[in-house]
């Protein structure tokens, strides 16, 4: 668990890992430097025989701080525990029984109940996603690779890390998460985790993924994150074996993600429009013949229906 200035949260998220059912564990937490008093709350823990705590005097930032921790584990499977978030008893056991189901499955998840501050629920990470994904995952699921790879080029369908467990194994195979994203490297990472192995869905809502004004993804700047979203899934449609459907598809997808930002009630996307296009431009200039398409949908979406709140695509 990498901790970093969210005191508030911190008794919660630690409960929570202490109480699962599944009990051989470490939980390695790792304090990143924090401002506030994130330390003195996690002390009241260090006496946990299942608890081993490690205090940076540098901030390194949540990349290098969770990789860290994927350095200092020892077990077989591996869980990034945003230490916002909290979980269901039951997560850590549910998603091991369903790796060990599933040996050709590189990652577990589940689906997401979307809280805020308060812990009222927001909503349900698993409705917003395309209805290819409901049908196909409407109960427990295990989807191959190619099944996986397609889903993500849609939405980032495994909503957050604290909902995901890993084989420790992957990081050898794929390697860790990328300092070249600040918002993205998880669904970069799991990217590169289904282009060798399946990827296994639980239906139950066991995850708790907080929403607040200080996320990472709150609180980056639109322009950088929208940049990581095409720098992403422009590269992976370049490279993946698609067929030129899939390709047109795929791209018009992006273009409609670039007309959410830019068809927007702040005007932050119609500032950044020419800096998108240059970057579009410069990955993948067939793109930008899907952006009318892309643009008609997301009118469409505006004018004819709700749209939906997205906690990321």
């Amino acid at each position: 668990m990498a901790s970093y200035n969210h005191a508030g949260f911190l008794t919660k998220r630690m409960d929570s890992l202490l109480a699962q059912t599944y009990q051989n564990i470490e939980i390695l937490v790792i304090d990143d430097c924090s401002p506030d008093n994130s330390v003195e709350i996690l002390r009241r823990y260090e006496t946990h025989p299942n608890v081993r705590l490690t205090v940076r005097e540098k901030n390194g930032g949540w990349v290098t701080v969770s990789n860290q921790g994927v350095d200092m584990s020892s077990g077989e499977y591996v869980l990034f525990a945003n230490c916002d978030d909290d979980c269901d008893p039951r997560m850590i056991e549910r998603l091991v029984a369903t790796l060990e189901q599933h040996s050709s499955a590189g990652i577990a998840f589940c689906r997401s109940l979307m809280v805020d501050e308060e812990d009222h629920v927001l909503g349900d990470d698993f409705v917003i996603r395309e209805t290819a994904f409901r049908k196909r995952c409407a109960g427990d699921t295990l989807l191959s690779k190619d099944e996986a790879t397609r889903f993500l080029l849609h939405s980032c369908v495994i909503p957050n890390l604290s909902a995901a467990l890993f084989r420790r194994e992957c990081f050898s195979a794929v390697g860790y998460l990328s300092a070249e994203y600040r918002v993205c490297c998880d669904w970069d990472l799991f990217f590169r985790v289904a282009a060798r192995y399946d990827i296994a869905y639980v239906a139950e809502p066991l995850n708790r993924f907080r929403q607040h004004k200080t996320t990472i993804r709150s609180s980056t700047r639109d322009r950088v994150v929208y940049e990581e979203y095409f720098r992403l899934l422009l590269g992976q449609i370049r490279k993946l074996d698609l067929s030129v459907f899939e390709r047109m598809k795929f791209r018009t997808h992006v273009m409609y993600l670039w007309a959410v930002h830019w068809i927007a009630p702040s005007t932050t996307g119609v500032t950044n429009l020419p800096f998108h296009f240059r970057q579009i431009l410069r990955r993948d200039p067939l793109a930008l013949l899907f952006a009318i398409p892309g643009g008609l949908m997301r009118v469409a979406e505006v004018l004819w229906k709700s749209p939906k709140k997205l906690t990321r695509p």
